[in-house]
């Protein structure tokens, strides 16, 4: 998109368009940063408490699998739509494929998670207060390679997250229950299912998701080499699989570029925002 095209557009509209616009893009930005700063605090503090604190060395492995479901699944997306709040559609798909995700597994397990839900709602406002966007619509094909890794991992993720959901409903009094452990251990399974699957259909909109799911799945097959024997680590060999596939999917990712010719879909929102950029420079 160039400035002028987008000027063009902007003929005959009015003031307090533009000053919807501006609004729409500052709550978003607000709700996205919220949300960012939450993932990454939240997450650090994970890391770091559950490596210092006694009373946390028997959630090793669930303390790695939350600080990478913070800080590898969620917070990037909300740190691209608080970045560039009119280029939000790709990376609030990414975070509403986790929402569905994890409202998928809490069901699944019976139990509302306090500390994701929020999250969920945070993406559910993000689609109604986000400002138009001039968007670029690729023409894109599906990355094969991606697609053929997703469908391999689809049934042991499906049955971990499964079985980890179940675990949360069954084990009512167990300390790992208390603190949401099993269901987000769903989550992060699922999440990195769904997100794979968003990059493999689409890798050039959506390399970000792709990067994030290769990431997640390294991480838990190495922290499942590390801790293993924790609640919730899987066994050597599959922890292996993890970490080799995880890798190979970042590495189709980067490679797989999966796109046609690209065509820019002129929005009014983007379009108003410089045009009053424009005027203002002029007095």
């Amino acid at each position: 998109m160039t400035v002028k095209r987008a000027i063009g557009h902007t003929r005959g509209r009015t003031v307090d368009e533009n000053a919807r616009y501006r609004r729409r893009f500052r709550t978003t930005r607000l709700i996205a940063g919220f949300m960012a700063g939450s993932a990454v605090v939240f997450g650090a503090f994970t890391m770091v408490f559950g490596v210092v604190a006694e009373s946390q060395r028997i959630h090793g492995f669930h303390n790695a699998v939350v600080a990478a479901l913070l800080l590898v699944l969620s917070a990037p997306p909300a740190l691209a739509i608080a970045r560039r709040p009119d280029r939000s559609d790709a990376p609030l798909m990414t975070l509403t494929v986790l929402s569905a995700a994890a409202l998928i597994t809490m069901v699944a397990s019976l139990t509302i998670d306090p500390f994701t839900l929020p999250f969920v709602v945070f993406t559910g406002v993000l689609w109604t207060v986000r400002p138009s966007a001039e968007r670029a619509v690729h023409d894109e094909r599906p990355g094969w390679g991606l697609l053929l890794l997703v469908v391999a991992g689809a049934v042991p993720l499906i049955v971990y997250a499964l079985g980890q959901a179940e675990l949360q409903r069954n084990l009512v009094g167990d300390e790992h229950s208390q603190f949401f452990h099993w269901v987000e251990a769903s989550f992060y399974s699922a999440g990195i299912l769904f997100l794979g699957a968003l990059a493999a259909l689409r890798p050039r909109s959506h390399r970000m998701a792709g990067f994030s799911a290769g990431l997640g799945m390294s991480i838990f097959g190495l922290a499942a080499l590390v801790l293993g024997g924790y609640a919730s680590a899987v066994s050597t060999p599959w922890a292996w699989l993890a970490t080799a596939g995880g890798a190979a999917f970042i590495w189709l990712v980067a490679r797989d570029r999966g796109v046609g010719p690209t065509r820019q879909i002129p929005d009014r929102g983007l379009a108003l925002n410089i045009e009053f950029r424009r005027r203002q420079s002029e007095r």
